[in-house]
């Protein structure tokens, strides 16, 4: 399911910060907020330990909503009662240390908008899973390729994941030339989706000598960038892989740089 992420920054040291967070009625863990803390535009951390709140004024009273704390910011996942009635709901975000020290940032609003239907569909997703799939898309993981009948095997195992490929073993070459490394892609489970992911690669050509042995898949199963096969032939190269629901094929753009052969 799309989500978006709204980033803000509230001030310590005033009451009213002016900002306004649009929204519609009736969207569900589909809105995240992420806030960043200022004294007088100085950045304030969160530390990892604290306890964040949303406070918002809705309904007939207010309400403290827990999020996460990630980087040095709040996390919030825009609740169901924030997003329930139109009009404009008046919040805040309280951190509170493991001392019960409480300190509480400037008004914002959220400005909720009438949408068409707002009852059209249910929500699967709890807010720690919506949270951590976003902060899992800006991590860089290590991917590690495994031994194969004939090379080895770079299998992605999350799609829209970042991974770094480090090729400088000496068991990636077979007397002097590189071992055929396959690229092996799974296919998206909801094919409407966006799905992609990225390598950063680095193979030492200095020591190991010719052009990365890289078998990208059949012939007419995936897409290349000017309908050529890449050759990579420097050391450092970024592989850019989309899933084009279309066409039912994942579509490889490469991007080399650093030294070469």
């Amino acid at each position: 399911m799309a989500q978006i992420m709204c980033e803000i920054t509230l001030d310590l040291s005033t009451n009213e910060s002016g900002l306004v967070v649009e929204a519609k009625q009736g969207d569900r863990n589909s809105r995240l907020l992420c806030v960043r803390l200022a004294d007088r535009n100085r950045p304030v951390r969160i530390e990892a330990g604290a306890t964040v709140l949303l406070n918002a004024a809705c309904g007939e009273g207010a309400c403290a909503f827990a999020g996460y704390v990630a980087d040095g910011a709040a996390i919030f996942v825009l609740p169901d009662a924030v997003l329930a009635e139109v009009g404009d709901v008046k919040c805040d975000v309280s951190v509170v240390g493991g001392d019960a020290g409480r300190l509480t940032t400037a008004s914002f609003t959220v400005r909720v908008g009438q949408a068409v239907c707002p009852d059209g569909g249910t929500a699967t997703q709890t807010g720690a899973d919506l949270v951590a799939e976003w902060l899992a898309t800006g991590e860089v993981q290590p991917l590690t390729p495994t031994a194969g009948d004939t090379g080895y095997l770079l299998n992605v195992p999350r799609l829209n994941r970042k991974y770094t490929v480090d090729l400088s073993d000496d068991k990636y070459k077979d007397n002097g030339n590189w071992r055929e490394i396959s690229l092996v892609l799974p296919t998206p489970d909801a094919l409407e989706s966006e799905s992609w992911v990225m390598l950063y690669c680095h193979a030492p050509m200095a020591r190991l000598g010719g052009s990365v042995r890289m078998n990208w898949g059949k012939s007419g199963e995936v897409l290349f960038a000017d309908s050529q096969r890449p050759l990579i032939t420097m050391e450092d190269f970024d592989v850019f892989c989309t899933y084009s629901p279309v066409a039912g094929k994942w579509q490889i753009g490469v991007v080399q740089y650093g030294g070469g052969v």
